[in-house]
This record gives structure tokens, C-alpha cells and sequence, in this order.
């Protein structure tokens, strides 16, 4: 691993530079804290070993860094130390104490011990991350699921309420899906669901948001639109999701409502009325919701 040795006093620094290379790890070698701190940011070690000469506020410093925040520190104290003193440098940061003198197998065990801490701290992160994604991503199309982009939903209302800015949805629904799943069956109308995932959000903005409702609907959230700006949206991804080269040719209906005051609940079940009513009229196209749902 990384080690970053941080000691005022060259022979001593000197010293532990060999036993601990001499066991594989891979050290660079400070004199000063402020030097130990552009180091952690530039080479991200996965130790810094500091001697308490050599400290200042390195410690904080370190601990702070947006980039360097992560290297786990290991004190090295006078005799002498107390046991107040060590819990104010660990709420510092300071992951263990080495009180001289200092054996070379302490050393060792210590640094060791100190990187493997590391590495199970950025694992927690890791699986915290993918349990997060788990829980807000759909598992076929890895779009936001039903939960998240109804989040995403009232988040823009509140936006669009608070700084009186134009916000329109979409729902779409694949037009007889049902008819692919039983005549080609599920593993081809997953592939279908996945490709049209894939063509809708190519042609949408970076703040626009995609979500899978359920099913074969997907609701689009479109920001700072309004009504003639999102029926040329809609339009755009009727066309290009008919036109697309998917597994099974497939259209869409799609339903379009402007948000006008309501609670987001009420702007989705006028954006659902006007998708039936899309429906109802054929499919494969484009309706707009009024206020009071006539379409």
C-alpha cells in the first residue's frame, strides 16, 4: 500500500522508510507538514504515518481536503500521552496512536492494520452506494424507478412553484406491449423495454428526467417547458421511438401535461387521462391535457 511518512527528523524517518518498503509497502517521505498535505493530494496515499513534531494542523488539514480526506492517519506520540489527548486527535481524525519508542513490528502491524481499515471503509461506501441504486433505479432499464422519478416529480414542482418557471410531463406507454410478451415472449419485451429506455433518453436534455412508472410506461420530466415546447418534445420521441430499429417494431402513446398550480398528484392524473385518451384515439400519438383533464 501507500505510505506517506511525515518526520521532522531525518534518520528516524530514514529508518522507518526501510522497514516498512522492506515489507512491500511503497512510502514517500515529508519533512513538513505543509509538504505531507500536497503530497496526500497529489499521490492519495492509504497511510500517512505522522510523527506529532511534524503535526501542526495537519491532521484537520488532511481530514478536510475535498481530495485527501480519505488517507487513514497514524500518530506517532512522545511518551506521555493522555487519554484525553488521544480522544481529542481521534475526533480530529486520527485513526491510532504509536507511543515511542516505536518497534519495527508495531510499526508494521499498525500501518497494516490502518490500510486494511481503509479498504473495508471504502467498501462500505461501495455496497451503501449500490444498495442506494437498488433503491432508486429500475432493475431492467436502470432508469429511476416509480418511487424515485415521483420524488424527482414533486421536487420540480416545488421548483417550478417557488420560482414560477414552466414544468410539463409526459407519460408514455408502449402501445400493445402485451401482444409482444405473448406473441415473442418476456425476454424480448424486456429487450424492447430496455432499447425504448435507451431512444428516449437519448433524445432528451441533461435536466430533463426519465423514470419507468411500471410496466411499459415511462414519465418523462420536463423542466422550464411549456406546453408547446414539451408537445414538440413529445412528438420528437414518438417519432424517433417509431422509427427506432428495435427487436420488435413498437410505437407509443404518449399523454402531456403543463403544470398549472396543482399538487403533483393532480398533474400526473391529468397527464394519465390525456395518455387514455391518446390511447383511445388510435395510438401512436401525442395528446395534451387541459386543467380540467378535457383533452
Amino acid at each position: 500500500m501507500r505510505v506517506l511518512l511525515a518526520h521532522a527528523l531525518t534518520p528516524k524517518r530514514r529508518r522507518l522508510t526501510r522497514v516498512l518498503e522492506a515489507s512491500g509497502h511503497s512510502v514517500s517521505e515529508v519533512g513538513d507538514p505543509v509538504e505531507a498535505l500536497e503530497r496526500c493530494r497529489a499521490w492519495a496515499p492509504d497511510v500517512a504515518l505522522i510523527h506529532v513534531e511534524c503535526c501542526g494542523d495537519l491532521v484537520c488539514a488532511i481530514k478536510s481536503d475535498p481530495v485527501a480526506y480519505g488517507t487513514a492517519i497514524l500518530m506517532i506520540e512522545r511518551p506521555g500521552l493522555t487519554p484525553e489527548q488521544a480522544a481529542e486527535g481521534m475526533r480530529s481524525g486520527v485513526q491510532d496512536y504509536l507511543v515511542e519508542p516505536v518497534s519495527d513490528g508495531e510499526v508494521l502491524t499498525r500501518v497494516t492494520a490502518a490500510g486494511r481499515t481503509k479498504e473495508l471503509q471504502l467498501e462500505l461506501v461501495a455496497q451503501g452506494a449500490r444498495l442506494e441504486a437498488l433503491l432508486r433505479e429500475d432493475a431492467l432499464t436502470g432508469l429511476s424507478n416509480r418511487r424515485a422519478i415521483l420524488t424527482q416529480l414533486g421536487g420540480m414542482v416545488s421548483a417550478a412553484r417557488r420560482h414560477g418557471h414552466p414544468l410539463s410531463i409526459a407519460m408514455l406507454d408502449l402501445d400493445h406491449f402485451k401482444r409482444i410478451n405473448d406473441r415473442h415472449g418476456h425476454i424480448t419485451g424486456d429487450q424492447v423495454l430496455v432499447a425504448a429506455a435507451r431512444v428516449l433518453g437519448a433524445n432528451l436534455r441533461a435536466e430533463d428526467q426519465l423514470g419507468r412508472l411500471g410496466g411499459e410506461e415511462f414519465l418523462v420530466l420536463l423542466p422550464d417547458t411549456d406546453v408547446s415546447a414539451a408537445a414538440h418534445v413529445a412528438e420528437k420521441l414518438r417519432a424517433e421511438l417509431a422509427g427506432a430499429r428495435t427487436k420488435v417494431p413498437v410505437t407509443v402513446s404518449i399523454g402531456l401535461a403543463t403544470w398549472d398550480g396543482e399538487a403533483p398528484e393532480d398533474l400526473l392524473h391529468r397527464a394519465d387521462e390525456a395518455l387514455y385518451a391518446a390511447k383511445s384515439a388510435g395510438r401512436d400519438r401525442v395528446m395534451a391535457a387541459t386543467l380540467h383533464g378535457r383533452t
